[in-house]
């Protein structure tokens, strides 16, 4: 890999500028990412894959990979190719997760992904009122199932949807298959436009496509604009947590 020099600035990585330039003022020896959209391919593909198998192998062991900790097996399982091979490649590859990836930021940038969840609730809020007009209501997978878990499953069920999908699909989408879209040298608006596509097919929620879609805009957003993955973790998790609480709330009542 050849190595980056203060006169390079951000050119030979533009997938997280912020970190990259302040790694090169601190005097860090940096070295040009050679991982990529293989990379980007193997963890989206591969999740979907290892989802199949463990659902498969726990149904074979009479394990409802819906219900109880089966559950929490098959809902996290995937996570170790969605989020773990970007952390393994930029590992080997890069200069691993933190500056490749983007997962260091300032606070004006936390800031502003905080505000953009705010922002992409009341978007989707407005998106799903206007789908549920052509139609009919419209709910989530994770919504009908977690609904109808109790104790220490619902709790770990509704912590992992608050906080481990936002921060592992966020690393797999907004951190290395961006990032690999930005080394491509794609424009950057398309990088944010491809990224969402690619989330909300993703989620495998045809009725919620659009919903997924616009979200996806936003935190592709947040990350061009930053050039953090933390930032656009942060715009997740805010996304996120009406519906982790109504998951909650409405299991505890039932």
């Amino acid at each position: 890999m050849n190595p980056l020099t203060p006169s390079d600035g951000a050119s030979g990585f533009p997938g997280a500028p912020w970190a990259f330039r302040r790694a090169i003022a601190r005097g860090e020896e940096l070295k040009i990412p050679t991982w990529g959209m293989g990379d980007a391919v193997i963890s989206l593909v591969g999740a979907i894959g290892l989802s199949l198998i463990v659902s498969l192998a726990l149904m074979s062991q009479k394990i409802d990979p819906e219900n109880g900790w089966g559950l929490i097996v098959a809902f996290s399982s995937p996570w170790l190719l969605l989020a773990g091979w970007p952390i393994i490649a930029t590992i080997f590859k890069g200069n691993g997760p933190k500056l490749d990836l983007g997962l260091i930021a300032p606070r004006r940038h936390l800031r502003l992904g905080f505000a953009a969840g705010i922002g992409s609730l009341a978007a989707a809020s407005l998106i799903a009122l206007i789908v549920t007009r052509f139609i009919g209501p419209v709910s989530t997978t994770a919504g009908d199932i977690g609904v109808n878990q109790t104790g220490l499953v619902l709790v770990i069920f509704v912590l992992l949807a608050l906080f481990g999908a936002p921060i592992v699909e966020e690393i797999a989408f907004r951190g290395l298959l961006y990032g690999a879209l930005a080394k491509a040298h794609i424009n950057e608006y398309l990088v944010v436009g491809i990224t969402a596509i690619v989330f909300a097919l993703f989620h495998f929620e045809p009725k919620r496509f659009v919903i997924l879609f616009a979200i996806g805009m936003i935190l592709g957003e947040v990350r061009r604009r930053t050039g953090s993955t933390s930032a656009a973790m942060v715009t997740h998790v805010v996304n996120n947590a009406p519906a982790a609480i109504y998951i909650l709330v409405t299991a505890l009542r039932n």
